[in-house]
């Protein structure tokens, strides 16, 4: 996930880890890592600065520094 990873990571492989270590239940639908993203975003749009996350690239993900 992005707090273990060092690198910023795409919503498909954030989502692998996520499942893969039991953190998420797959939602049932044809694209989860879709519905990460969009999740992701509408933080960033509704928090701003004071997102939990950052968007560094198209479809590219990080924590932000500020916690």
């Amino acid at each position: 996930m992005l707090g273990e990873a060092e690198e910023p990571q795409n919503c498909k492989a954030i989502t692998e880890v996520m499942v893969a270590k039991g953190y998420w239940t797959l939602p049932g639908g044809k694209t989860p890592e879709a519905t990460l993203a969009s999740s992701i975003m509408r933080e960033i749009a509704k928090k701003g600065h004071g997102s939990r996350f950052k968007k560094v690239d198209c479809g590219l993900f990080k924590l932000s520094s500020k916690k």
